[in-house]
């Protein structure tokens, strides 16, 4: 059941108690150069979340287990790429761990590196069309692949009855259909989502302002040459050849 942006339907603990259940989150993480005012727009985002979660476990039983894409493995190994790629995820399994949820394997390895390369050869600037289609071929085989592997993850590790988490860059992740989808979108992320558009927009027309001046410096030196050319060409020619 996906549910619109910045809302999540209640669940009947009824209809989804005996059935899978997973808990989609947007994985997000401002650069440590970021400003603070994006830092606490995330920092409010995953409060939010942690707390969305919570009332969901309270009627659809604690969360078991936990998957994250993009990041290969099970255990401690997620774990601690976790805590590098969102403090604010990581801070929200640690709390769950506590109660005995374990991080599970949503991606392979060599699959996922893979659509990485292919992706990375696409994105080079290539000159031949042949060799572009053939990079786009791979590319989207490897990617079916992986979609399907994590499905089949997702199928194999999740039990009848279980609530887990899903950390995506994606919140239509595709995911196998026996598995209730409850996509966690409180409106901080529309928060978060506003803050970088604006900042997208500044920075665009930052650039904007300074190719233009850098336009007219070009134009009015050009013209400058110009004038001097000019000036040059009013001299009366001696006649005589003049060494370089």
């Amino acid at each position: 059941m996906n549910e619109e942006l910045g809302k999540i339907k209640k669940p009947n603990a009824e209809k989804v108690l005996g059935k899978k259940k997973a808990f989609i989150c947007v994985l997000l993480q401002a650069p440590q150069e970021a400003s603070k005012e994006l830092h606490d727009l995330i920092f409010n985002y995953w409060e939010a979340v942690d707390k969305n979660i919570s009332n969901l476990e309270e009627k659809t039983g604690v969360v078991k287990k936990i998957f994250v894409e993009g990041i290969p493995g099970t255990g401690e190994d997620v774990a601690i790429n976790l805590k590098e790629a969102s403090l604010g995820a990581w801070n929200i399994t640690e709390e769950r761990r506590k109660t005995g949820a374990e991080f599970s394997e949503l991606e392979n390895l060599e699959i996922l590196q893979k659509v990485i390369d292919w992706s990375k050869c696409l994105n080079v600037g290539l000159t031949n069309r042949g060799v572009a289609e053939k990079i786009s071929e791979e590319l989207k085989n490897e990617s079916q692949a992986r979609i399907e592997y994590i499905k089949s993850s997702l199928d194999k590790n999740i039990k009848d009855g279980e609530s887990v988490i899903i950390f995506t860059g994606n919140q239509e992740i595709s995911i196998p259909n026996d598995i209730e989808k409850f996509i966690i979108s409180p409106p901080e992320l529309d928060l978060v989502a506003q803050w970088v558009k604006k900042a997208q927009e500044a920075m665009e027309a930052q650039m904007k302002n300074q190719y233009e001046a850098q336009a007219k410096a070009q134009a009015a030196a050009s013209n400058q040459d110009d004038d001097s050319v000019d000036s040059s060409s009013e001299k009366p020619d001696s006649g005589l050849w003049t060494p370089n």
